[in-house]
């Protein structure tokens, strides 16, 4: 059940409204909210009585109008609301926000209808490309307001209305309709649309593994064609595995944004290994992202659970791993561990030998007892993990996550060395591979003896949701190909847009992010010579906050994204996501003769990136920063200083007209201080 009830407006206006309200009660009842009261008895009688008032005046003004669909009390999945109720005509939806009682449209109202419409525009089959308008009815409200929306955004601006205004508003709005009445929406389609909102990584971590709302996360990632795809793939090869006491090594490639960490944690949930009694773990070597996604985990546990902080922490402990300290504890016995799955997210920042050993080095240099200070052999990350499963008797399965062009320091293997350390020691594993694997390692499938199989490729981003060529766009802009970045822009999806003053790129974020969408400004760790205008980006400094409390903090926080003092550079952000971000362009990358230039800052200068694995480090973390973003995107490019060597001018004005050849839309600032393209 998705709306509680839907009528024409014909039919809504001859219901009685005590049958009106038994039928709202009834659903009321199986719907799970459990959250009648006799002050959402009375809300319903309100809206019931200025909706019947709304519809006796569309059908006055044309007998046609007794077609339009109204719906009451639509679910919103995840969000665990309902929007108050909705008018569909021939291509516009009404979106109404009651607050009975109310005089005025709080900031809270504006931003709970503004989610809503927000999600019909973005995920709704049945609301896509319509003209979708939001509505604060605030009944005691005795004046009319207009809040406007950025060009940027989907939807269209809030009309702030109380009683005595919102018939006609209505009744203006059927006009302004391009369709004739008798072509309005259908409401049957309309309520039975396909409904598939991409959750979030955070959002889907409290949801999968505390149970909560994973119903829905199931639904909508099983709604994209690559990820079900792949799923139904690692099923049947882990199915197989069992059967056979074979052991497979699943190397799932995807393009940033394609869902590769929650695929991850689909496969971490999968109904199927559950039943077959095969315990799985997932595991990353990405410590922010497991930073962040355990204060989300316990925060949510505590809510619920009415527990202490430290019970709610421990609890979050217990669900997601560092794959250092899983190899740390794996390397004090020989028996196998309980695990018969093994999801390694992240996998291609696997350490190579010389990384592993570098670090267990240091931290026997300084007496440390850490998750990396038990005796290390000299081999890989890669080659520890297959190593340590490697002990069952029978079948097990890895599957290993790697993003494409995601390696961002050194030491970071990429996915050859998990072909190399498979093909060295471990001949006997089953190797199952995307064909975008082999390419990446520089081998053939027969060299790797490999079965190459395309569904192990998720090579559509989902974190963009109306920018599906998003990635795409990015790699063609990172490579030097203008022509191709053009023809894959879409601002009316995506919007991405170019300024040259830090306090335009805020002012663009507050003014087109909407609702409960958060936004956060995003830097390079090598952009240093950001510091003048008020961004640090280095290692101790950032060391020093808290980037759970930054991707996770509500507004007014002034530790978290909304505050905008900030950046997170690719270490704290990579796999994580923001509704809209600001890119912080630095002299780190700029434009040469057909190619981006990668370079480090060392002592007062600037100099040249020579090696190629070095050069492919920069131009990754730039990968990581432009692919963050659900809903929109500005860069800035600074304006630069000529008194200042290290901040040439020269250098950013040809790297602002290089993205603006790539489809960027410059945006300047009017004199009352408006953005104007």
């Amino acid at each position: 059940m998705v709306a509680y009830a839907s009528y024409t407006a014909q039919e809504f206006l001859t219901s009685p409204d005590d049958a009106i309200f038994a039928r709202l009660v009834r659903s009321d009842a199986v719907s799970g909210f459990s959250q009648f009261s006799h002050k959402q008895g009375w809300s319903w009688g309100e809206a019931v009585r200025l909706m019947k008032s709304a519809c006796e005046q569309l059908i006055a003004t044309n007998i046609r109008y007794s077609d339009v669909g109204v719906v009451l009390e639509y679910r919103i999945p995840r969000r665990e609301k309902r929007l108050d109720a909705a008018f569909l005509f021939g291509e516009t939806i009404a979106v109404v926000e009651f607050k009975a009682g109310s005089s005025s449209a709080t900031s809270d109202a504006l931003a709970q209808v503004a989610d809503y419409c927000l999600d019909l525009a973005y995920y709704h089959a049945e609301s896509q490309g319509l003209k979708i308008v939001p509505i604060v009815c605030s009944t005691e409200a005795q004046s009319s307001q207009v809040v406007p929306t950025s060009d940027a955004t989907l939807i269209e601006d809030t009309q702030c209305v109380g009683e005595a205004d919102f018939a006609a508003l209505l009744t203006r709005i059927a006009n302004d309709d391009r369709k004739r009445p008798s072509d309005n929406i259908s409401r049957e389609r309309w309520c039975s649309s396909s409904y598939r909102p991409i959750p979030g990584v955070i959002e889907t971590t409290v949801s999968l593994f505390n149970k909560h709302g994973s119903d829905d996360i199931s639904a909508a990632l099983a709604d994209r064609d690559t990820i079900d795809r792949s799923m139904h793939a690692i099923e049947g090869i882990a199915r197989e595995s069992r059967e056979r006491s074979q052991k497979t090594l699943c190397l799932l490639t995807g393009v940033p944004g394609a869902g590769k960490t929650l695929t991850g944690l689909r496969i971490a949930h999968s109904p199927a290994f559950l039943q077959a009694g095969w315990r799985s773990v997932f595991l990353s070597g990405n410590g922010p992202l497991l930073k962040v996604l355990k204060a989300a985990l316990a925060a949510d546990y505590k809510d619920r659970q009415g527990c202490t902080k430290a019970i709610a922490q421990r609890h979050a402990e217990s669900l997601l791993h560092s794959v250092h300290a899983y190899l740390a504890e794996a390397q004090k016995t020989q028996s196998p561990p309980s695990e018969s799955i093994v999801i390694f997210d992240e996998a291609q920042r696997a350490w190579d030998a010389a990384k592993m050993q570098k670090m267990a080095a240091r931290q026997r240099s300084f007496g440390a007892v850490s998750e990396l200070s038990s005796p290390v052999t000299a081999t890989s990350e890669p080659a520890q993990i297959l190593e340590v499963m490697n002990r069952h008797a029978g079948g097990v399965m890895v599957v290993a996550l790697c993003g494409s062009g995601q390696e961002i320091h050194d030491g970071e293997a990429g996915v050859g060395e998990w072909i190399a350390a498979r093909n060295q020691s471990y001949a006997n594993w089953r190797l199952i591979c995307s064909p975008s694997a082999i390419e990446r390692a520089g081998v053939d499938a027969a060299g790797a003896n490999a079965e190459v199989w395309p569904s192990m490729h998720l090579s559509s981003s989902i974190r963009s949701h109306r920018a599906l060529e998003h990635a795409d766009w990015v790699d063609a802009v990172l490579t030097g190909r203008p022509k191709d970045a053009r023809r894959h822009i879409d601002h009316i999806g995506f919007p991405i847009a170019l300024v040259r003053r830090p306090d335009d790129a805020r002012a663009w974020l507050r003014k087109t992010t909407l609702g409960s969408r958060r936004f956060g400004l995003v830097a390079s760790s090598g952009c240093s010579r950001l510091r003048p205008y008020g961004l640090e980006v280095s290692a101790g400094f950032r060391k020093e906050l808290d980037y759970a409390e930054w991707f996770t903090a509500p507004r007014g926080d002034l530790r978290s994204s909304f505050a905008l003092e900030t950046a997170a550079t690719e270490f704290e952000c990579q796999g994580l996501e923001l509704d809209r971000v600001a890119v912080c362009w630095g002299w780190d990358l700029t434009v040469g003769d057909g190619e981006l230039l990668p370079r480090t800052f060392r002592g007062t200068n600037w100099t040249n990136v020579r090696r190629p694995r070095e050069r492919e480090y920069t131009i990754n973390k730039y990968r990581v920063l432009l692919t963050r973003a659900r809903e929109g995107m500005v860069i800035w490019v600074p304006m630069g200083d000529e008194e200042d060597p290290t901040r040439s001018p020269f250098e950013m004005d040809r790297l602002a007209d290089y993205l603006v050849d790539c489809g960027v839309q410059p945006i300047r600032q009017s004199v009352d201080g408006s953005l104007l393209p």
